[in-house]
């Protein structure tokens, strides 16, 4: 039969087992890659009306012009750093056409040390602007 003690101290080695595990699970979530945060973003989807390289603090800068469905525009950066790794950006800035419509996210420019708020990720070609939807009860 156990005595009291016994059961103390196979109770105290159990928890510091456990305490030992939830450290190490811890410590390897910590080391893994985090997904990039989109709370930070916000989707556009506008007609791209002029596409420009352009020369800005000694370095080329791919921009692009676009018009939203109510017609205000907004001009956007291409900036390999809020682009994923399999993506470039001269392949996204040659892939995206003038006159065509685009549903992309957007990231402020300090975000990225932009002039321009920044493209983030590949870019989407849609058919039209989607339909405006309206909030219920209205």
């Amino acid at each position: 039969m156990m005595s009291q003690g016994e059961n103390v101290f196979k109770a105290v080695i159990k928890y510091m087992i456990l305490a030992v595990v939830l450290v190490v699970i811890a410590g390897i979530m910590s080391t893994l890659p985090r997904r990039e945060d989109n709370h930070d973003t916000w989707l556009v989807e506008v007609e791209v009306m002029e596409k420009v390289v352009a020369e800005m603090d000694g370095e080329q800068v791919y921009l692009i012009r676009t018009q939203n469905r109510n017609g205000e525009e907004a001009i956007y950066e291409i900036n390999q750093q809020a682009l994923n790794k399999t993506l470039n950006v001269e392949g996204v800035f040659e892939e995206i056409k003038e006159e065509k419509i685009y549903q992309f996210r957007v990231a402020e420019k300090n975000k990225y040390d932009s002039h321009y708020p920044v493209v983030c990720g590949a870019v989407s070609l849609v058919d039209g602007f989607s339909p405006e939807t309206k909030p219920e009860g209205k």
